[in-house]
């Protein structure tokens, strides 16, 4: 088995503010292996302060790894998901079945899944008007990033909790009633914050809140205290993390990045497990490239080929990106013939 690897670098349109700052520019490493018959491939893009390798060691890790392809896999997240994805997807086209297929054991009849529009604008009024013109365009949800911190990079948070609070409030009053609104703060609040901010538009109608403080205690008590469901992301690494998690009642909805999970096989399993614990998943992009966006689309489908999941991000790039990959009317096309597609 052959294994090469190459380098990209995809700009934001916009930067898209966090809680672990600005995203500007992604860089990535493509993985493929096989011969000229058949390919797979997987991506490598770590994000700082997401909790995973930096790219310089995911590099590094997969050089090793390239040059004895019949070894070991490289134990570093990102690394190790591109790995496992470029073999399973490379399982998949000599099998002839698409990845989604491979994963669920059966052929999706579903012919497009659902994307959530993601918007970061901290002006209230053009993150409303941004969430409007998803809604208009035909997605059924949309995330807000809430909890920013300032741009500038001083760690502070970008807008005062009563600011916040309009913020979402106002995002949610643009969006017609059957469109979902969800929160992600990536554990960007302490929890003194986070019920300050979210009592206040508990009455609204939102989905759920992802990650509202870097520490799952806190997650149990602000459910409670604002009535609002909330969903993991950034501590969901595995499945002792998941049981955790469930056993304490923080979670309601387990948000799964095969990006950092090790690949669609292990996400798909913990998407299972969860599935068994009471919890559903949303299948999310980790701000892929074009390849990861695929992994994560298939994935998506063969653990729930009618949901809502976060795999729409082609749009967040400033160049166009492959069809197939990007949205259209809120939705993507879920493949019905083997494909690895290309990059």
């Amino acid at each position: 088995m052959q294994a090469t690897l190459g380098e990209f670098e995809l700009a934001l349109a916009r930067p898209l503010l966090t809680a672990h700052g600005p995203i500007t520019v992604r860089r990535g490493i493509e993985v493929h292996v096989g011969d000229n018959a058949c390919v797979g491939r997987g991506e490598a893009a770590p994000l700082p302060g997401f909790g995973v390798e930096t790219y310089d060691e995911a590099l590094a890790a997969l050089e090793r790894w390239a040059a004895d392809p019949e070894g070991d896999p490289p134990n570093q997240p990102c690394a190790a998901a591109a790995v496992e994805s470029a073999l399973t997807q490379l399982d998949a086209e000599i099998e002839g079945v698409t990845l989604a297929t491979l994963l669920a054991g059966k052929t999706p009849t579903q012919r497009r899944i659902a994307t959530h529009a993601l918007v970061a604008d901290l002006d209230p009024e053009a993150a409303a008007q941004r969430a409007a013109r998803a809604a208009a365009a035909g997605h059924v949800a949309v995330k807000l990033k809430v909890a920013a911190s300032d741009p500038i990079g001083n760690g502070a948070a970008a807008i005062s909790a009563a600011d916040e609070s309009a913020r979402i409030a106002a995002v949610r009053r643009a969006l017609p009633a059957g469109v979902a609104l969800r929160l992600d703060a990536n554990g960007g609040w302490d929890r003194s914050t986070a019920i300050k901010v979210l009592r206040r538009v508990g009455y609204l109608d939102i989905e759920f809140v992802e990650e509202p403080t870097p520490q799952p205690a806190d997650w149990a008590q602000i459910s409670r205290t604002v009535g609002l469901g909330v969903a993991a992301d950034e501590h969901l690494r595995d499945p002792d993390a998941l049981d955790r998690l469930v056993e304490v009642g923080a979670i309601e909805v387990a948000v799964l990045k095969p990006a950092v999970l090790g690949g669609p096989h292990a996400t798909y399993d913990l998407a299972r497990r969860a599935s068994m614990r009471g919890v559903r998943s949303v299948v999310s992009s980790f701000i892929c490239g074009p390849i990861g966006l695929r992994i994560a689309r298939d994935t998506a489908v063969a653990v729930d080929p009618h949901g809502v999941h976060g795999i729409g991000t082609a749009t967040l790039f400033a160049d166009p990106q492959p069809e197939d990959v990007t949205p259209a009317g809120g939705y993507l096309s879920v493949p019905t013939e083997a494909s690895t597609g290309t990059a």
